[in-house]
């Protein structure tokens, strides 16, 4: 699966090439396998960026830059962060995802009624169904 993020890493497709998109990044996993059954619009209040190795204090803190207080992260000897991986979260509020995607059900049961009324009306009318 291919999975599309902005400059930012929050996720704005999975496997449909975008246009304006900050990074694209390849997975083994399938859709199904890392978001169940969320539907789009909730995907796209998730992140999708990759982790470095962190350099940490003796106390066990995150070791900061003292005068920007960035994070401070380990390098290997060409100079590049060490990848520790991937992580997927969500950047929206949980019960605002949530309330997606019962709306998101809800309308996908909804079709399916019309859908079937639909059928069953012209198949009383004897109206083939145009494909």
């Amino acid at each position: 699966m291919k999975i599309y993020v902005n400059e930012n890493y929050e996720i704005i497709a999975l496997d449909t090439v975008q246009e304006d998109y900050g990074h694209v990044f390849v997975t083994e996993q399938t859709r199904s396998e890392m978001f169940g059954n969320l539907c789009d619009a909730v995907i796209k209040g998730y992140k999708y960026e990759p982790q470095y190795e962190l350099i940490f204090n003796e106390d066990g803190s995150n070791a900061r830059d003292e005068k920007t207080g960035d994070l401070l992260y380990r390098f290997d000897e060409n100079g590049d962060k060490i990848f520790n991986g991937y992580v997927c979260y969500p950047f929206v509020d949980h019960k605002t995802l949530m309330l997606i995607q019962k709306q998101y059900e809800d309308s996908q049961k909804q079709v399916q009624v019309l859908s079937a009324q639909v059928g069953y009306i012209q198949m009383m009318s004897g109206i083939a169904e145009e494909v």
